[in-house]
This record gives structure tokens, C-alpha cells and sequence, in this order.
């Protein structure tokens, strides 16, 4: 069975507008990885995540949301975020949709710095959202077994 994947059409007015791209999720190991590498690099440059437990994987980076990377020495930043855009292929004509151009030479095409960020969120969106739903079930397990003190907090958008 296929990774999911989904694409995305650049919205945004300027030069990138109806640019598409082509997001394909991570096995499942590397997405694992990849969220303890999160939550290793936030913790380890001293940032704060609530209710978070280091090594948690990709449903902890979901429980933190984008801005995970925030906390972060930029450099660990950037080799993560590089890692989460290889995920991202463009699609430079929509007619013949097997013609796809990796990130290495995607991102030479993007000319709009909106597009950037937009990009990693639909990318970030794309490995975590699952978790969304799972997490309100889990936090309210785990009030129901006595683990939690307070009542389950409600999933903010990314």
C-alpha cells in the first residue's frame, strides 16, 4: 500500500499562485524519528513543551504543534525542517501529473518567501493531523484511569 499523499495548490497571490506540489508522508519509522529528533532538539535547546514527554515521536510534535520549531537552535531547526520538505515534490504540469521535480530542484522554482511557510505547514499538517482526533481519546483514557488531573484539553488548529 501506498504512503498518502496529498496536493496542494500554492493560494496565495504573486508569482507561486496555482503552483502545485505533490506532499507523500514518511514511513512510519522515519516519522517516528523524525518526531523524537523534534522533541530531542526542543528540549535540548531548553525550550518548554506542556504535556509533552521527550521521545514521544510524532505524536508528540503533533501535541506541540508547528511551532515546536521555535524552540529550537536554529541549526537543528533547519536540518529538521530540510528533512520534513523532502517530503514535497512539484508538479509542474498539472496535464502530465507523473512529471514531478523533487525538492532539491522544487525549491529553485518557489519565488515568494510566503510560500516557504506555507509549504511547511502542509507538509507538517500532512504527518501529524491524524493525531488530532487520537489525542482527545487518549487524554480522556487517561483521565478516566486517574493518569491526568484536569480535563482533556482540546486540540488547537496548526
Amino acid at each position: 500500500m501506498a504512503r498518502k499523499e496529498v496536493t496542494v495548490t500554492c493560494p496565495h497571490e504573486g508569482a507561486d499562485k496555482g503552483k502545485r506540489f505533490i506532499i507523500t508522508r514518511m514511513s512510519a519509522v522515519d516519522a517516528d524519528r523524525w518526531g523524537r529528533h523534534c522533541l530531542q532538539a526542543a528540549a535540548a535547546s531548553g525550550g518548554d513543551i506542556p504535556g509533552v514527554v521527550q521521545g514521544g515521536g510524532v505524536a508528540a510534535v503533533a501535541a506541540a504543534g508547528i511551532g515546536i520549531f521555535a524552540a529550537m537552535d536554529p541549526v537543528r531547526m533547519d536540518a529538521l525542517i530540510d528533512r520534513l520538505m523532502q517530503c514535497i515534490e512539484m508538479q509542474p504540469d498539472p496535464g502530465n501529473p507523473a512529471t514531478r521535480l523533487n525538492w532539491t530542484i522544487a525549491q529553485t522554482q518557489i519565488e515568494e518567501i510566503p510560500t516557504i511557510g506555507w509549504l511547511q505547514s502542509e507538509a507538517f499538517k500532512l504527518h501529524v493531523d491524524f493525531f488530532k482526533g487520537a489525542g482527545r481519546l487518549f487524554s480522556l483514557i487517561s483521565l478516566m484511569l486517574g493518569t491526568e488531573e484536569s480535563a482533556p484539553v482540546p486540540v488547537s488548529e496548526t
